[in-house]
């Protein structure tokens, strides 16, 4: 599967968080294939909250630590904030839809593997400005990176160099409804800079498979302007793919840790694993697929 990265150089432009890795692998020594793992939405609160606290951290996650860890670079959509306010939803009374997740948490998924949290989703903002705020903070507290804003206004992408290869990350949230002019921009700022460039759209309707003409549309204009890959998420079951110019669109990779326990669909993530040739920069694909269990995520 691939190793676990590292090194670090912060740059924030107007509309992005920049933030490049530098290897320092010796020069006789030949530059090996990384990896880069994307898996779906997850969100720590309500049932997942209490799960955690009963079972912990590790046994929680354990089946998909070996998953996470062989990655070189492990990405997640991050589908709430981190706040020390008290939870809404853990008594499971509360039917309003506001997440926060234990700041105590953001560690720990650092230390399971994951590198970079997206940011640009409908429920980053479940606490407001000061909440999005703290999130970065716990974040960046926790040796993490995040991309992407739920307004799509500032803050847009994080580029990542690992054995020579410059990968960005552009973020794209369509229920803001807003600055999608910004994303493109972003796109085409990055484009010159990194050899791989991925974008990943939160959109689509809930519950829904196929991508409407929309998201068609939006994908094939990521790719035509830069990106070499779509990698969606948000309706809460596994999309579709689709090859478009030579480039991958995955949809939606459904849930990864959710309590959405009603049915198989939303019970069955897909986790994509690019492989990156640190040579010709070509990637190859795999997916895996993942279930979303009570007692935790599994892949298999």
């Amino acid at each position: 599967m691939g190793i676990a990265l590292i090194v670090i150089f912060c740059y924030i432009s107007t509309f992005s968080t920049d933030w490049s890795f530098t290897s320092s692998a010796s020069p006789f020594k030949p530059e090996k294939d990384i990896t880069i793992l994307v898996v779906g939405d997850l969100m720590l609160d309500r049932n997942v909250r209490n799960k955690i606290n009963t079972l912990g951290f590790d046994a929680f996650f354990a089946g998909v630590k070996t998953l996470i860890s062989d990655a070189d670079i492990a990405v997640a959509n991050l589908e709430g904030p981190f706040t020390p306010f008290p939870s809404k939803t853990a008594s499971l009374k509360n039917k309003e839809l506001t997440f926060t997740f234990d700041p105590a948490l953001a560690p720990q998924l650092a230390g399971l593997g994951f590198d970079i949290l997206g940011l640009a989703n409908n429920h980053t903002l479940n606490f407001g400005r000061q909440g999005l705020a703290m999130t970065r903070e716990y974040i960046r507290n926790a040796g993490m990176w995040y991309y992407g804003e739920p307004d799509n206004r500032d803050e847009l992408s994080v580029v990542i160099e690992k054995n020579g290869v410059k990968v960005g990350f552009v973020g794209f949230h369509e229920f803001s409804y807003i600055n999608y002019d910004k994303v493109f921009a972003e796109i085409a700022r990055l484009r010159p800079d990194v050899d791989i460039l991925i974008v990943t759209p939160h959109w689509g309707p809930e519950y829904i498979k196929e991508p409407n003409e929309k998201m068609r549309k939006w994908a094939h204009d990521f790719i035509d302007s830069g990106a070499d890959a779509v990698i969606g998420a948000h309706p809460h079951v596994v999309g579709t793919t689709e090859e478009y110019n030579g480039k991958m669109i995955f949809y939606s990779l459904g849930n990864f840790v959710f309590d959405q326990y009603f049915s198989e669909e939303t019970m069955t993530g897909l986790a994509v694993r690019m492989t990156i040739d640190t040579k010709s920069k070509g990637i190859t694909y795999d997916t895996i697929n993942i279930r979303v269990d009570r007692e935790g995520p599994s892949a298999y």
